[in-house]
């Protein structure tokens, strides 16, 4: 509005001053060239619409057990349920504003989001009394004060900082680029004139929610609080080592969840404090509070693809079917780019044998050549080399390890240290542990490898 009437004053004073000369007639379209911006970073705040974060909607008939926990959490609290649930793939819970229709008029609603990897990880009182600050917040947020407080911070938040979202923004065309920096910058400047206000405002509200909630199971929420710092190391493993593979390849895992539970069950196993950590196991798991927890799990991975993936991620992979689907054709066309290299170095097509880059390494090459490949790029490609050979002979397979990613394994499932024998060849230039276990599994080095 303050936007508006500044306008207003300038085509006014652009009228007054037309015809006045060409002093006037160069104020007069000073004026309109600024009332013109002025009312265009004003239409940039008015139509601006933060996108709601992404997540899987969790619907009462989806979870009731889950939505009765919620309510009595709230009547504990003595504040306003949360309108609506969902679930997000990141190790995170927050309240967000939505919007909704009652009677045909618009109205606010307060959205719960809840990190998928808690809600699968977590035992039920350990997640309820890990979301009891978080549903506290919504007294808070049903102020109107806070809330449009709140909805003028997204506004100019999204604005400012359209890549900051938990989404990826609209793609729009190229040459719109010079129209909307006009009102992105109005719209950084008065973000950084709110911000203080506006963070003092969160802290505040934060602090009153941790206050209400701070007697409410403080013992489990120290336990959770323990489970939150081992989940968020075992969800970036699993996405590191496993996901952002698959995802490269154009799939997808479609159990991520399933994998995140497998992964956070072996990290507690390896932690010192696993027979503390292994008792609550016993426990139920708050995903049990969910009808169908194989039908949200598939939706969140999914949605983790959307968000995180860079490429687009169309095909679904099972963990039964992930070894065979990702980590083989991984292998196969690393060791293909290994070959390939080695034949431009040489000037010629050479034969496709772990004989042939076994030599190349013995010979101190290993560092150097094929041109471009340093140390590490290099001991990655003949581990893939190696275990391609090693596949090949029937006595080995690709397999899943929740911690480490892809590995290699004999029959009953042992893993074999590859990466140590490749690097001992690569760092060392010593392959005679690495040709002893190759020959060991019936591996001939001067035999072709299938690409």
């Amino acid at each position: 509005m303050c936007a508006v009437g500044a306008a207003a004053l300038l085509l006014v004073g652009a009228a007054r001053s037309a015809g006045s000369g060409g002093a006037g007639t160069v104020l007069a379209v000073a004026a309109v060239v600024l009332t013109g911006v002025l009312v265009w970073a004003a239409l940039g705040l008015l139509l601006v619409r933060r996108p709601a974060s992404a997540a899987v909607p969790l619907p009462r008939e989806a979870a009731p057990e889950f939505h009765g926990m919620i309510r009595e959490l709230a009547a504990d609290l003595r504040v306003p349920e949360p309108d609506e649930v969902r679930v997000c793939p990141e190790c995170d819970s927050w309240l967000e504003q939505g919007g909704g229709r009652w009677f045909g008029l618009r109205r606010r609603r307060t959205v719960l989001v809840v990190g998928a990897p808690f809600l699968w990880w977590l035992r039920v009182g350990e997640l309820r009394a890990l979301l009891a600050p978080v549903v506290a917040g919504t007294e808070p947020s049903a102020d109107p004060h806070i809330a449009a407080a709140r909805a003028w911070v997204r506004r100019l938040d999204a604005l400012a900082h359209p890549y900051a979202a938990r989404v990826r923004p609209a793609k729009v065309a190229p040459w719109t680029a010079p129209l909307r920096r006009v009102p992105r910058a109005f719209a950084r400047q008065l973000l950084d004139l709110t911000r203080g206000q506006a963070e003092t405002m969160e802290r505040d509200v934060a602090a009153w929610a941790s206050t209400r909630a701070q007697d409410l199971d403080a013992v489990l929420r120290a336990t959770a609080h323990e489970q939150v710092g081992l989940a968020y190391a075992g969800w970036d493993r699993l996405l590191t080592r496993l996901a952002a593979p698959a995802w490269n390849l154009g799939s997808y895992p479609d159990a991520l969840m399933a994998g995140v539970v497998a992964a956070l069950t072996e990290l507690s196993q390896r932690d010192r404090l696993a027979d503390v950590f292994g008792a609550r196991l016993a426990d139920r798991p708050a995903s049990d509070l969910l009808l169908s927890p194989e039908r949200v799990d598939a939706q969140v991975s999914r949605l983790a693809a959307d968000i995180f993936a860079d490429r687009a991620s169309r095909q679904p992979v099972g963990w039964a079917d992930y070894p065979s689907r990702v980590i083989e054709p991984i292998w196969r066309a690393r060791a293909t780019v290994l070959v390939d290299a080695l034949d431009a170095s040489d000037g010629r097509p050479g034969p496709a044998n772990v004989g042939r880059v076994l030599d190349r390494i013995r010979d101190g090459a290993g560092t150097g050549d094929p041109s471009g490949f340093d140390p590490e790029r290099m001991t990655e490609h003949v581990i893939a080399l190696v275990a391609c050979a090693a596949v090949d002979t029937g006595r080995m397979r690709p397999a899943v390890d929740w911690l480490d990613g892809a590995v290699l394994v004999d029959q009953s499932g042992r893993v074999a240290d590859v990466a140590g024998l490749v690097g001992q060849a690569v760092d060392d230039h010593d392959d005679r542990p690495l040709r002893r276990w190759l020959d060991g599994i019936g591996v001939r080095t001067a035999e072709p490898i299938r690409l």
